[in-house]
């Protein structure tokens, strides 16, 4: 993959300020984590949807982004399966499930990191004509 490429995708401000890093990328696929830090509870002392959603979505971007085209978002469902605890580092991979020129379909699951099942996502991309790189 083009190094710009991969800068471009690595460069996400919301992304850095949540403290989210990226551990893979490939064509169609990406793999980020977070660790979550106390500010980012509910008020059950649990890792607030928001992060867990913010993760899923950052994930779910590189992976529709990876090919260079433009691919914007259209619909997203989460499922909340485990709460997630401080300390925990939250891992999402997001993986292609089809893809053709207009749209995009992609699966994301959510592990803490003893491999407990924390959230599951699927989304749809528009696919934009233009290039990005």
């Amino acid at each position: 993959m083009k190094e710009v490429l991969i800068d471009k995708l690595l460069a996400d401000p919301f992304a850095k300020y949540l403290g989210i890093q990226v551990k893979k990328v490939e064509e169609g696929k990406a793999i980020v984590s977070v660790l979550v830090k106390e500010d980012f509870l509910n008020f059950h002392g649990a890792a607030n949807g928001g992060l867990i959603f913010s993760l899923v979505d950052v994930a779910f971007a590189i992976a529709s982004n990876s090919y260079g085209q433009t691919a914007v978002g259209v619909n997203v469902n989460i499922n909340y399966m485990k709460a997630g605890i401080p300390g925990d580092i939250l891992t999402t991979t997001a993986e292609e499930v089809s893809k053709n020129h207009k749209l995009g379909f992609y699966r994301m699951l959510v592990h803490n990191q003893i491999g407990d099942l924390i959230a599951t996502a699927d989304g749809m991309v528009y696919r934009k004509k233009e290039m990005f790189v």
